[in-house]
Order: structure tokens, then C-alpha cells, then sequence
């Protein structure tokens, strides 16, 4: 029986390392059970006679949101960029010694935060900021493949460098927190997580890839991506956030209605019900259009405050952007950028299309359970409750799924 080489059998072991988007996608489909295996432990504990609450260091909600905004899309995120990036900017690929590094700081940052949550804050907040340091070593990275660019216009590629910095401020501001709880730190965490990081570096992406995805597959297709628009829907996001900080929500709608109208009028140019015609793409679409329809309702959250009616829509908005438009376009452009890198046919199979479909759901849910008259009645806690339960059963089988895929040889034989 001929014996495999050494160098080949070394490839198959380390293969999970021959790509950065494998590394790091599979750290945030991880991170995807984790998080959610997590939160409904809590929501558990709190809704059910079935056990009490955990013990924690780090008040659940407060942890949930520093998981949500920075300790799970951030694998995507640079798993994404460390593979557009060289490419958009024509320069050396990131070496792999590199991004292997970063990916494994992370994951031990991520990992040492768990523990802290359920043993010691001291340990939790080692842990923020050893994921600051693995983020810092990311940020550099980029900036690195920015500055070795030749390009003429590398203008775009800002965006996303300047987004992920921001990012790392977040997170520093979180250990700041952590190491001396002051609620303006919290909140200003929230602010910069949500507005300045994930949703105008998602607005900046979509602008840029939706269009360029539907052009290869929608026939006849005119890509339409005017200059202007994306400067001025991040300047309504920005913003939405300034406003949140300062204390002024309730004047949102400023920022929300101009932003609302042309995340929808981008829908409806890209051509979101042409692309339904291949699922794949259709993902990407609906992702993006609920970014028009999560802007709708913090429109009308600002106009419910402004005219003292004495009730609101809660955390509906947050919902509709956090798991509709955010949690969506991750897992739609995942999905997409994890078959083309492995070789595999650009097609969603069942446990792609049912994970993207249940989300959906659990959008609508979690929407719902904030708003009258659920909001004031024994549904809501049913209602976060099985939204919970519903998103991690379809996010297990798609996290299983694509895992699978990262540890794999690309099935068409290129290196990658």
C-alpha cells in the first residue's frame, strides 16, 4: 500500500490554515453556538422554572452585548478582509504566519472571556484586552496592505480600515468599562459597536460586492452605485450615533428617515426581487433590505418619543438592524464567499437556505415581542424565548455545516 508523502499529509492537517477566511470563519461559526448556547442559558434561567439564572461576573446583558457588537462578527469581518483586501488593492497576500497569529489570539481572548464571565471579572476583562491586542494586530495588518498599495484610487478601501478601527476603540472602551463601570463607558460602547463599527462598514461592503454579485449572474444587469450615496448614508448613520450619545434619541428620525429611503431605494435598483431567482444572491438582498425596514422603525421610534405618546417600540429597531440586516448579510455573504473559496458551485443548498430562512423568522419574532400588545403581555417572554431557541437550531446545522468545508481540500484542486 503506497504511503502518503509527508509534505501532502502536513498540507491536509494544516489545511484549516492554507486560507484566512478558513480560520476565521470557522472561529465565528463557533462563536455563533457560543453565543447563542449563552444567551438562551440566560433567558432560560430567567423565563422558565427549569434552572436558575448563572452566576455570572459580568451582568448577562451587558456581556450579550459585547459578545453580539465585537466577540462574534469580528471573525467574520476579517476573515472577509484579509481576503478582498490584497485583492482590491492589487498587493502580496497577507502571510499566514500572520493571520494564523491573530486568529488564535482572538479565539484565546474569546475563550478566556467565557471563563471570566462565570469566575472572575478580573479574568474577563484579561480577556477584552487580549482581543484588543489581537484586533490591533488586525487593524495593522490592514493598514499595511493599504500602504503597500500602488493603486491609483484606493480611496474606498478606507472605509473598511477606518470602520475596523473603530472597532477596536469599542472594544477598548468596553475594558475601560469593565475595569471601572461608569454607564456614559457602557453606553458610548454601544454607541461606537453599533454605529460606528459593524452597520456603516456592512452599508460600505454591500455597496460595493451587492452589486458586483448580481452583475455575474443577473443578465442584462446596469450596476448602479452612485458616488454620492454611500458618503451620505454613513453620514446619517454617524449621525444616528452622535445623536444616541448625546443624549438626544429622540431626534433620530433626522437621520433615520433619509437613511431609510436609500437603503430602499438601493433595494429596489439593485433589483431584490430579480435576485429571489437564485437564492445565493437573494440572501444578500433581503439582508440589505431589512437595513431600509430596521431604519423605518427607528424613524418611527424617534416620532413615537418626540410626540410624548407615552410608549414606544423598544428594542424592535435594534432587532430588526442586529439580527435582519447585521446577523443576515454575515450569514448570506459567509455562506457565499466560503463556497467560491472551496471550488464549490455559488448554490445554497437546504441547510444554507433554511439557516437564512429561519433568521428571517427569529427577525420577526424578536421584532414583535417589543411592540404593543405583546410587549406588555406573557407572549413577549415566549416570543424572546423561542426566538432564541429557533436561531440556535438553525444556526447549528449551517455552523456544522460550513465547518466541514474549512477543514477540506478545495474541491477543484487550486491552492486555497
Amino acid at each position: 500500500m503506497p504511503v502518503e508523502p509527508t509534505s501532502h499529509r502536513q498540507r491536509q492537517r494544516w489545511i484549516i490554515t492554507v486560507a484566512p477566511h478558513r480560520l476565521f470563519f470557522l472561529g465565528g461559526a463557533l462563536q455563533l453556538v457560543c453565543v447563542l448556547v449563552f444567551w438562551l442559558d440566560v433567558l432560560i434561567g430567567w423565563y422558565l422554572p427549569v434552572w436558575a439564572p448563572p452566576s455570572l461576573t459580568v451582568a448577562a446583558p451587558l456581556a450579550h452585548v459585547f459578545l453580539m457588537l465585537y466577540g462574534l462578527f469580528t471573525f467574520f469581518v476579517f476573515g472577509f478582509l484579509f481576503t478582498v483586501y490584497p485583492r482590491w488593492l492589487q498587493t502580496a497576500i497577507v502571510p499566514r504566519w500572520r493571520y494564523t497569529t491573530i486568529a488564535i489570539m482572538l479565539s484565546s481572548a474569546m475563550a478566556c472571556f467565557y471563563v471570566g464571565v462565570f469566575t472572575s471579572r478580573l479574568l474577563a476583562t484579561l480577556g477584552v484586552v487580549l482581543y484588543a491586542l489581537g484586533w490591533a494586530g488586525a487593524v495593522l495588518t490592514l493598514l499595511q496592505v493599504w500602504l503597500s498599495s500602488s493603486k491609483t484610487d484606493k480611496r474606498f478601501a478606507l472605509f473598511p480600515l477606518t470602520f475596523v478601527m473603530f472597532g477596536l476603540v469599542g472594544n477598548c472602551v468596553y475594558a475601560g468599562w469593565l475595569i471601572r463601570p461608569a454607564s456614559t463607558l457602557f453606553d458610548l460602547t454601544l454607541a461606537v459597536g453599533l454605529w460606528l463599527y459593524l452597520v456603516p462598514l456592512i452599508v460600505a461592503v454591500s455597496h460595493r460586492m451587492i452589486p458586483f454579485f448580481s452583475s455575474s449572474v443577473l443578465k442584462p444587469y446596469t450596476i448602479v452605485k452612485p458616488s454620492w450615496t454611500v458618503p451620505a448614508m454613513l453620514v446619517c448613520v454617524l449621525l444616528h450615533g452622535a445623536l444616541d450619545v448625546t443624549g438626544n434619541a429622540q431626534w433620530t428620525v433626522l437621520a433615520d428617515s433619509p437613511l431609510a429611503g436609500m437603503a430602499i431605494w438601493h433595494s429596489w435598483r439593485w433589483g431584490l426581487m430579480r435576485s429571489l431567482r437564485i437564492p445565493l444572491l437573494g440572501m444578500l438582498h433581503v439582508s440589505f433590505f431589512w437595513l431600509g425596514i430596521s431604519m423605518l422603525l427607528y424613524a418611527a421610534q424617534s416620532l413615537l418619543r418626540l410626540s410624548g405618546a407615552g410608549f414606544d417600540l423598544g428594542l424592535a429597531p435594534l432587532h430588526a438592524l442586529g439580527i435582519g440586516f447585521i446577523s443576515g448579510m454575515v450569514i448570506a455573504m459567509a455562506s457565499r464567499v466560503s463556497l467560491g473559496h472551496s471550488g464549490r458551485a455559488l448554490v445554497a443548498d437546504r441547510v444554507t437556505l433554511w439557516a437564512f430562512a429561519i433568521l428571517q423568522f427569529v427577525a420577526v419574532l424578536r421584532i414583535l415581542a417589543e411592540v404593543p400588545p405583546f410587549v406588555h403581555h406573557r407572549a413577549s417572554m415566549w416570543l424572546i424565548l423561542t426566538a432564541g431557541a429557533v436561531w440556535l437550531i438553525a444556526l447549528v446545522p449551517w455552523s456544522m455545516r460550513f465547518a466541514g468545508v474549512y477543514f477540506a481540500p478545495r474541491v477543484d484542486g487550486v491552492p486555497g
